[in-house]
């Protein structure tokens, strides 16, 4: 039986080529699924290692190293050089006119620390040096020699005497003596400890005037600013610092003293900075399990027994890390499309054999006459199915690899802030996994050809064959099952949508399973309700001529085939549709929700600074960035604000006030009620002021300047903002004693769903001034660049099982030539043309793929708004939206497809003379 498969199996190769090519594409996706995988863990693995330099040991004391802590390792037998692992991000340098926020890492005391490459200069040897990232001094327009200014917040302490200021004179020395004894911490501590968002504005600058709660030091953060001379520019050839932007390089006690560490006199030590990681070489020749040994007994003895000393690898330490890196979800939601394909190429694959049967009922009947017994023909079937399983998934998994492959090559050449592997490295699970699911669907979607090859009678070979018979029987236990999946799916899906607004979380994932279980269900019982369907559009398609009623009718003749087809490409438009809805009316129910908290698209403001006695300042903006931003394509209008510092209310909160005309509050923004509320004798108070403060709608509120002035009793507006603000006329600022400083700039975005383009030329023209950007436009950009991603891909992935489905039209069409030969050679005698009888294969096409598409249009879409209801609901009011250009698109390559599919079972039917189909063999 070998031989003679091999034999079938190159009389029909055209035939399991396309079989092949739906196994080949699913193997293709579990390949490099898996491939993708492991190239995201060695893209966290190297992200991380990157910055530890050439490191052998990464060490974690559990608590705040020391100096000591420090020197004792470093006293360590074996140990070659120690360092503690320094990142203080946030460091305000500037240049002329240009600004920035940089990251700065202290020189490695060893070479095995370095973790970037001098380009020009050298790195610092004194204080007051700095080495810069090549585009940090390009963006500042410096080079080596050329002085920064750099710009941090010292802690200082209340003066015992006011008027002698020796505080301030003590806090002064401080920072211009330095630091010896200086220590690090790494980028978490850095972040959590800055003093810019611990001091306490909304907008994350540090104000002065700290008051003290009981028996903490009184005191207030001081902006203090420090020359440093560029000695040398770097690059970062691994990626280690690509997340933060690049580093620049300082010595150690800058480091620390331009992070703003510590709140006591001097400089801050490595305590203040609270770090934990201490980076080790080991001596050549040295035994790493034995130093490794040493330092954890090192640090246990200083930190005591309870302390939770670590002392790992590099390898220990990536994966230490990565070990909930987040990237286990992502392979498992893409592993589901991947299903998708294998159960549509499960499908497109039986239809394949059926039609191989079919063309082979002669000979297998032959066979069975000359003594072949049922058991050696379902092996040749069974056989032919394990081939091509073995051929097909053995290419998909070399274009699986070619395709990750290629995919790294388009990164290594994007500005990515990550490292990327050169090649890929296959495993064994991303060769065996798509071998092995590759064969095994091949195999299991023969089952059913096989066994009706082996009915096949002897008798078979010795008369013609009839036509199949009409209609197919479906079981009861399918229907009963199909029932309770749609009805529970459905109350499931239903019950998640009603809890969204009180459990979101819990209500997800019951909405995710019952719209999974009805779905399921609905495919599983599809060969009760898609026939019906087809064949009442397939009435009202008859009236369209004879072609049309002959195709009509013959997809009528295996109900359950014809079920098959349409439901294997049913499954992909469903979840095309599901998404592009999904995606549609997600857009639009944000956007209403960010209309409504933000009172503009765009907000420019300069920052706050702070005066030698530590108040808050106001700066202006810039000098020609007015017109700047009027001039910035996309912006359909701007209003320049005024703004002060008001106290409201009887609870004296203070907030800022922003003076707005109402025509300028008619031309920027969109929010007709916030409008209205502009004007003179009121003032537009945010939900949380006004909860803060305890202030009803129509309540009459005085509103007096901070810094002196006069006071005046407004009309409360509460309007839905999140932000920390009230809006006045100018008129009424004035009546208040303030002039207000022109330091804010509103912007109104022409087309919102440009707002990504216009947000990145703002940041491009701001790139290099400290101004701040708020406003809806930002996160509506952050979003949809999400959502529009995360749609791209899915869409990418599920349109592959829409192609694997249309092979299996072409499957169906071409078994129905097969099936009917003989009627189709009656039809040719009695005057049917070649061309209508191709135009009604074009027909029968046409139908099954466009009967699978609408209806998995119609179950996209209310899939779609259910998912959204059940995640957004909670979120804000729903916008039901329908993507209609998206839908065309789909019904319209389903039709053409359709089409397309049925010429060359087309022209096989009509190539066939009347006499040789109507002769007996």
């Amino acid at each position: 039986m070998w031989r003679l498969t091999l034999a079938q199996m190159r009389r029909s190769l055209g035939r399991l080529t396309a079989a092949g090519i739906a196994v080949a594409i699913g193997t293709a996706f579990v390949a490099a699924t898996l491939l993708a995988g492991d190239v995201m863990k060695r893209i966290s693995y190297d992200s991380i290692t990157a910055s530890y330099g050439t490191a052998d040991l990464i060490a974690d004391a559990g608590e705040s190293l020391s100096e000591t802590t420090v020197d004792a390792v470093r006293a360590a037998p074996g140990v070659a050089a120690a360092d503690p692992r320094v990142v203080v991000p946030y460091v305000s340098m500037s240049a002329g006119d240009k600004a920035l926020t940089q990251t700065v890492v202290p020189v490695a005391s060893d070479p095995a620390f370095d973790t970037q490459v001098v380009t020009a200069g050298a790195l610092p040897t004194a204080d007051g040096e700095l080495a810069l990232p090549e585009r940090a001094a390009e963006r500042l327009g410096v080079g080596v020699g050329d002085a920064v200014t750099v710009s941090y917040y010292r802690w200082e302490a209340a003066a015992a005497d006011p008027t002698s200021g020796a505080g301030a004179d003590e806090a002064a020395g401080a920072d211009d003596a330095g630091a010896e004894d200086a220590g690090a911490a790494d980028a978490g501590a850095a972040e959590a400890t800055a003093p810019t968002e611990a001091a306490g504005t909304e907008d994350g600058t540090a104000t002065a005037d700290a008051t003290a709660a009981p028996g903490e030091p009184e005191g207030t953060y001081r902006e203090r600013e420090v020359e440093a001379t560029v000695v040398g520019l770097t690059t970062d050839p691994t990626s280690a610092w690509a997340q933060y932007g690049g580093a620049a390089t300082s010595t150690q006690a800058d480091a620390l003293l331009w992070a703003g560490w510590g709140e006591g006199p001097g400089a801050p030590t490595l305590l203040d900075a609270a770090t934990s990681q201490l980076l080790v070489a080991l001596e050549p020749g040295t035994d790493t399990a034995t130093v490794s040994d040493e330092v954890s007994d090192v640090l246990s003895a200083i930190g005591g027994p309870h302390s939770n000393v670590r002392v790992m690898t590099r390898d220990e330490a990536a994966e230490y890390s990565i070990s909930g890196d987040g990237t286990g979800p992502i392979l498992v939601v893409v592993l589901a499309f991947a299903a998708v394909a294998m159960i549509v190429a499960g499908l497109v694959i039986a239809n394949t054999f059926q039609v191989l049967v079919a063309q082979r009922t002669r000979m297998l009947a032959l066979l069975r006459c000359v003594g072949a017994v049922r058991s050696q023909v379902r092996r040749s079937v069974l056989l032919e199915a394990g081939i091509l399983g073995l051929v097909a998934s053995v290419l998909g998994t070399l274009l699986g690899t070619a395709l990750v492959q290629l995919a790294l090559l388009v990164m290594q050449n994007a500005d990515l802030p990550f490292p990327v592997p050169s090649v890929v490295r296959p495993t064994v699970a991303s060769v065996v996994a798509p071998l092995a699911v590759g064969i095994v669907v091949t195999v299991l979607a023969a089952l059913t050809p096989a066994r009706v090859a082996t009915r096949v009678a002897p008798i078979a070979a010795l008369r013609p064959a009839d036509a199949p018979a009409a209609g197919s029987r479906a079981g009861r236990f399918r229907l009963v099952v199909s029932l309770l999946l749609v009805v529970g799916g459905a109350l499931m899906l239903g019950g998640g949508v009603a809890l969204s607004e009180t459990f979101l979380v819990a209500a997800v994932g019951i909405a995710v399973l019952g719209g999974a279980a009805s779905f399921v269900g609905l495919l599983v019982g599809a060969v009760f309700w898609m026939p019906k369907v087809v064949a009442r559009i397939g009435r009202l398609v008859g009236r369209l001529g004879v072609p049309a009623r002959l195709a009509a009718a013959n997809t009528g003749r295996n109900p359950a085939r014809t079920a098959a087809t349409s439901t294997a490409l049913l499954i992909g438009v469903t979840l095309v549709a599901m998404m592009s809805t999904g995606a549609v009316t997600a857009r639009a129910t944000l956007d209403d929700e960010l209309d409504t908290r933000f009172p503009v698209d765009l907000a420019v403001s300069a920052p706050f600074t702070a005066d030698e006695d530590g108040n808050a300042v106001t700066e202006p903006l810039p000098a020609g960035t007015v017109r700047a931003l009027a001039e910035l394509p996309g912006v359909a209008a701007s209003a320049m604000l005024v703004r002060d510092s008001v106290e409201v209310g009887t609870t004296g909160t203070v907030v800022d006030a922003l003076g707005i005309t109402p025509e300028q509050a008619t031309d920027v923004l969109r929010d007709a009620d916030l409008v209205a509320a502009v004007g003179d004798g009121t003032v537009a108070v945010s939900r949380a002021v006004a909860e803060a403060g305890d202030i009803e709608d129509g309540d009459t509120v005085a509103v007096a300047r901070t810094e002196g002035g006069g006071t005046a009793d407004l009309t409360a507006v509460v309007v839905p903002l999140d932000s920390w603000v009230v809006l006045m006329t100018p008129t009424t600022l004035e009546q208040l004693g303030s002039p207000g400083t022109l330091s804010t700039a509103w912007l109104r975005v022409a087309d919102v769903d440009a707002s990504g383009q216009v947000v990145a030329d703002l940041q491009e023209l701001t790139a290099d001034s400290p101004l701040d950007i708020t406003g809806a436009a930002i996160e509506r950009a952050l979003y949809e660049r999400a959502i529009d991603t995360l749609l791209a891909v899915v869409v990418g992935l599920l349109a592959v099982a829409v192609v694997i489905a249309l092979i299996g039209v072409t499957n169906t069409l071409s078994l129905s030539v097969i099936e009917r030969r003989r009627e189709s050679a009656t039809l040719r005698a009695v005057g049917l043309t070649r061309r209508q009888l191709r135009a009604s294969m074009a027909v029968e096409g046409a139908l099954i793929a466009g009967v699978g598409a609408v209806v998995g249009v119609l179950l996209g879409m209310a899939y779609g708004w259910l998912g959204s209801a059940a995640v957004l609901a909670g979120i804000s009011d729903l916008q039901l939206r329908v993507p209609w250009a998206d839908l065309g698109i789909v019904l319209g390559v389903a039709l053409v497809a359709g089409v397309l599919a049925s010429v060359l079972p087309g022209r096989s039917a009509a190539r066939t003379p009347p006499v040789a189909a109507l002769a007996v063999d």
